[in-house]
């Protein structure tokens, strides 16, 4: 009977392979012939001649130099900063995701935060604000007392409510232009209803001014416009107030969402008023000439949007407390983006910008303050020197270049202080100090491995030439 004979390509030649005979292992389930008869012809063919060598020999050659290429040169995987303007690599809609979680981090072990600690009688500070003087303005978390720290002077000074004001204390504050103190205040006593009540402190002459807000409502977060005119939100109505600066009149408007939770207040250079409103994860827009209202819903759901800062450019950045994330929103283009933070889990929970397009924020559960390049998609993180000191409040010294942030930890009791200029250039040190060994590690490997394979390749040639002249002689002989 004619064999049927089944041409089967392996590599650069072809194998001829019959069909089983009698007393041939037989295939099983495993096609154990196949293996068996493949692996004992491979093996005859590289073994029993010079080309089987060098062809060994080649291959292992070429599988460690192509290894060795992939890990110094292939860089698909790497997280290298991206190149992005705004956050983004190209434009998009109002409404489509667009993160950078491949954004680079640099996490800094040696720390250029500096810290001041509160003197005797001060407990922890939440709320802050600094004046055109570079004095440090903040509440006490506990609030009792209102307080100044003065980095000319390297004093403090304290400041009490009058007594007449029944029991309770300062909450968040803020700056007019011409250096008065505006506060919201809260109550000392659990069970007593929340005081409905608008403060003010002259520095110049030392003068308290209480203001009676009507409706219960509650004021909470605020801020003085360039104008004068100081704006504050109550949640308990779901309103945001405007009081005039010279008649002190009062004017409330109703938020367009229901139980929005409206907080965070920031003024921009239209004069447009912008909140968050972390129960509907919106970001709020009110126009004061036309009195009307703009809601903008935020990409990711259930963000639980925290503090929010604008920017030179007048974009609207802010804070996702739970989605662990900074935001910002383009008013122009009505466009969202958002860069993933480093640390998992940090809890942004304040942020400022400075005038060379970095972002300056808090990690209130990772002790950190971080900054983030908006040009370079980049992140750098500083750890703070307290263990667990709770940053709740950040503000910026624009002429200092200096940042000052409060730390609410009870144990706490220090303000922290980072000078901009001085990190960034540390950071850009590292970075470059980092990189460099490691590409230099890699070129002289790169150099060295490729010096070795053509010698080696000359070598196998030659003892192959010589193993091919020894067969035949040992033929003829």
């Amino acid at each position: 009977m004619r064999a049927d004979l089944t041409r089967m390509p392996t590599g650069s030649f072809a194998m001829f392979i019959r069909p089983p005979r009698h007393g041939d292992p037989m295939p099983g389930n495993d096609n154990s012939f196949l293996r068996h008869f493949s692996m004992r012809t491979t093996l005859i063919f590289l073994l029993k001649t010079s080309y089987g060598l060098m062809f060994i020999v080649c291959a292992i050659l070429m599988g460690e130099g192509t290894a060795f290429a992939m890990d110094g040169h292939d860089h698909g995987n790497a997280k290298d900063p991206v190149s992005a303007k705004d956050l983004v690599t190209s434009p998009h809609d109002h409404g489509t995701p667009h993160d950078h979680g491949n954004t680079q981090s640099q996490i800094q072990s040696a720390t250029p935060i500096k810290e001041v600690a509160l003197p005797e009688g001060l407990s922890s500070a939440q709320s802050m604000a600094i004046d055109s003087k570079g004095r440090v303005w903040f509440a006490e978390k506990v609030g009792i007392k209102l307080a100044m720290y003065d980095p000319e002077k390297k004093e403090f000074a304290t400041y009490s409510l009058p007594a007449s004001w029944g029991k309770m204390g300062f909450s968040n504050i803020t700056l007019s232009l011409d250096g008065e103190v505006w506060f919201t205040v809260t109550r000392w006593v659990e069970g007593t209803e929340e005081p409905h009540i608008l403060g003010r402190f002259s520095p110049a002459d030392g003068y308290f001014t209480k203001y009676a807000i009507p409706h219960n409502s509650i004021p909470e977060e605020l801020v003085v416009d360039a104008k004068g005119t100081i704006w504050f939100t109550a949640s308990n109505k779901n309103n945001l107030y405007r009081v005039d600066p010279k008649t002190f009149a009062l004017k409330g408007y109703p938020i367009p969402t229901a139980n929005g939770n409206p907080k965070s207040l920031a003024a921009d250079q239209k004069g447009h008023i912008w909140f968050v409103e972390s129960n509907a994860n919106k970001i709020g827009e009110f126009d004061p000439g036309l009195e009307v209202f703009h809601e903008h819903e935020v990409l990711t759901q259930f963000a639980n949007l925290g503090k929010l800062s604008i920017d030179k450019n007048g974009k609207i950045w802010f804070v996702e407390v739970t989605a662990n994330r900074l935001g910002m929103f383009s008013p122009g283009q009505k466009r969202f983006d958002e860069a993933i933070i480093p640390t998992p889990g940090s809890s942004p929970v304040a942020l400022v910008n400075d005038d060379n397009g970095n972002v300056w924020f808090l990690e209130y559960k990772a002790n950190k303050v971080g900054v983030f390049n908006s040009e370079k998609a980049t992140f750098h993180e500083y750890d703070i020197p307290s263990y667990g000191s709770l940053p709740a409040d950040i503000v910026i010294d624009r002429k200092r270049s200096l940042l000052w942030f409060s730390q609410s930890a009870t144990e706490a009791k220090r303000l922290g202080m980072l000078y901009i200029n001085e990190a960034l250039a540390e950071s850009a040190k590292q970075n470059s100090t980092a990189q460099a060994p490691s590409e230099e590690k890699t070129s002289n490997g790169s150099l060295s491995k490729w010096l070795v394979f053509p010698i080696v390749i000359v070598t196998v040639v030659a003892l192959g030439g010589w193993l091919a002249r020894r067969s035949r002689k040992g033929k003829h002989s």
